[in-house]
């Protein structure tokens, strides 16, 4: 009877001491992992790591060489970025200066009598014309789309106009397919309708879609 009271007694301490190895282990596991999970908590911080905004907006395209406007060229938008970041209205919207500006005055100069106050040069992907809308400012407003080939104007066509007695201007959007809507806007309300749309052809004319 003694005997057996012994082997419960050593069954019993075995039991004991495996349960407390135990008990180290798991607490072991759980400050390891929390560990873990401070270190890279950490981590995010010194990185400043943020999760994506679910809504993005599309950015203005910035441009490398300074010289064109990338499409599509919303006049609206460039109106607002002047309002709003004037600073990075030229690198959005560059405008031609000095000799450049002078050289493409000189042209419209031969096929009218504007004297425009502001030229940009558009980038239309091509290399056989180019591409550019100036701005006249006066008494009424108005842009006008002109394609160069040669030093010669191939093409012409009005494309926005503001007289402040009007209850309406118009505005204009180059498309990156070359086309162009043309619509009005109320001073007012702000809405917007689409007066006329134009293709920009392959061999640089203006063709009027609506």
């Amino acid at each position: 009877m003694m005997k057996y009271n012994k082997q419960i007694i050593k069954l019993i301490a075995v039991l004991l001491i495996l349960f407390t190895a135990s008990c180290k282990d798991s607490g072991n596991n759980n400050e390891l992992t929390q560990n873990t999970v401070s270190d890279k908590a950490a981590v995010a911080a010194e990185q400043n790591e943020q999760l994506p905004d679910t809504i993005s907006q599309e950015k203005p395209v910035v441009n490398e060489n300074n010289e064109s406007v990338n499409l599509p060229f919303d006049f609206e938008e460039r109106n607002k970025l002047a309002n709003t970041d004037e600073s990075k209205l030229p690198q959005v919207y560059p405008v031609l200066k000095d000799e450049k500006l002078q050289a493409v005055k000189k042209i419209i100069s031969t096929d009218s009598e504007d004297n425009p106050d502001i030229v940009f040069k558009v980038n239309n992907g091509t290399t056989t014309f180019d591409t550019y809308v100036y701005c006249t400012y006066g008494d009424s407003d108005s842009q006008t789309i002109i394609n160069v080939k040669d030093s010669k104007i191939i093409a012409k066509e009005s494309i926005g106009y503001a007289m402040p007695e009007n209850e309406t201007y118009q505005s204009f959007v180059i498309n990156k397919d070359l086309s162009i809507s043309v619509y009005g806007i109320d001073y007012n309300t702000r809405s917007k309708k689409i007066l006329e749309k134009y293709q920009i052809k392959q061999n640089g004319s203006v063709v009027k879609l609506k």
